[in-house]
């Protein structure tokens, strides 16, 4: 049996980190990973429980700052960033300087084209390494690239919205039974958390409760993602629709594909 695989989780302390760092103790391949925070976090945590307590009682959780020589001497082969979209554009070109491989979760890395790269407003000190570590980046949606994930040094890892409606369309759209020239509209949504650990006034209770809050749009109502991407309160119910407008000609309307 080969021995197992040693990873690190940067931004444990976060939503996605959290989530995360339970995937990987579990996985039957992997140690358990090192966790660690950015240089400047706020939440000074030396125990991931500090942060999270449901995880009390379960062995530790050391949450270490962020070090270079501390991923080479514990072995770490493979980093997960967890981290802001701009935090990641600057840790992956250090990170594969180091020799790790990196799965970021993050948007940095994922979008090929500048014009919708540019809703992130990225400040590459080194626009020529920018642009070899974008082309580097594979996109991490394991149904569509698969045979190059597993050699990859840079997996940029699809975000919620992206994965829900490429799982959906990719296999009509390579069936042929869907018009692309009368356009795809892709109505999705997601629970508050998908906003971040930060509080803000947008996603407080009482301002979310029963209502929903369109995400993400620029320049003409576009997002990165999909085409109106909405975040809802609690106590709804909603429908998953989808558009009937295949190559075939049917009409164009709305059916129930889901119920929540």
């Amino acid at each position: 049996m080969s021995a197992k695989l040693k990873s690190a989780v940067l931004g444990a302390s976060g939503y996605s980190g959290l989530e995360l760092t339970r995937l990987l103790e579990r996985h039957p391949r992997l140690e358990k990973p090192l966790l660690f925070r950015r240089e400047g976090s706020t939440d000074g945590a030396t125990d991931l429980a500090e942060v999270f307590p449901e995880l009390s009682g379960n062995g530790g959780y050391p949450l270490r700052p962020l070090s270079w020589p501390e991923l080479k001497r514990q072995g770490v082969q493979l980093l997960f960033l967890a981290t802001p979209h701009e935090a990641s554009r600057s840790l992956v070109p250090e990170a594969i300087a180091q020799g790790l491989r990196v799965i970021d979760l993050s948007g940095a890395w994922r979008l090929k084209e500048a014009q919708h790269r540019s809703i992130y407003s990225f400040q590459d000190a080194d626009a020529v390494t920018a642009a070899e570590f974008t082309a580097m980046a594979v996109y991490g949606l394991p149904e569509l690239n698969g045979d190059r994930i597993g050699a990859a040094q840079l997996v940029a890892n699809p975000g919620c919205y992206a994965t829900s409606v490429i799982l959906a369309l990719a296999p009509l759209l390579q069936a042929g039974l869907i018009d692309r020239e009368r356009g795809i509209i892709s109505d999705s949504k997601s629970g508050v958390s998908g906003a971040g650990k930060a509080p803000t006034p947008r996603t407080h209770f009482v301002a979310w409760d029963h209502f929903r809050l369109e995400v993400g749009s620029f320049g003409g109502g576009q997002s990165s993602y999909a085409a109106n991407p909405f975040c809802i309160g609690g106590g709804q119910s909603f429908r998953i629709l989808g558009i009937q407008s295949p190559a075939s000609g049917r009409d164009g309307r709305a059916v129930e594909i889901g119920r929540c």
